[in-house]
């Protein structure tokens, strides 16, 4: 994972992350952990989505950029569905996290700290002879 429920708490805070925790609307005594990390765990496929094009997925080590991402990836997706419309902070966070992502995807962006794939080339040779000429060649 790229980010951890202590990762969530920093960022947001423990209020912020018992309210999105709860299950069943009333606020718990500790954040519970298992909704916050299937939300991380949805963050890294997206953040992996985007990056497979040009990285080695997972990343390892994890930049603390990604972290980052994946924070905000989550806490958006913490703060969808049943009664919850997220603020337009989480869904401005959302919106800019993708299309950073998406510039790392485009090339346009580096992401520090890791070696993006090489893409190799190599020409394709054939030591068998031609069994028809070119068009127009030998009647065809």
């Amino acid at each position: 994972m790229y980010a951890t429920v202590q990762d969530m708490i920093g960022r947001f805070g423990e209020t912020e992350m018992l309210r999105l925790s709860s299950v069943d609307g009333d606020l718990p005594e500790t954040v519970n952990a298992a909704p916050v990390e299937q939300a991380i765990g949805d963050a890294d496929a997206i953040i992996d989505s985007y990056l497979r094009k040009r990285h080695d997925v997972p990343l390892s080590p994890v930049p603390q950029v990604i972290t980052r991402a994946s924070c905000m990836l989550a806490r958006y997706e913490l703060s969808v569905g049943g009664d919850r419309e997220p603020a337009d902070q989480v869904k401005e966070g959302r919106k800019d996290t993708l299309a950073w992502l998406k510039q790392i995807a485009d090339g346009t962006v580096t992401l520090e700290g890791t070696t993006p794939i090489v893409a190799t080339s190599a020409a394709m040779t054939q030591d068998r002879e031609r069994m028809f000429g070119r068009f127009g060649e030998n009647g065809l």
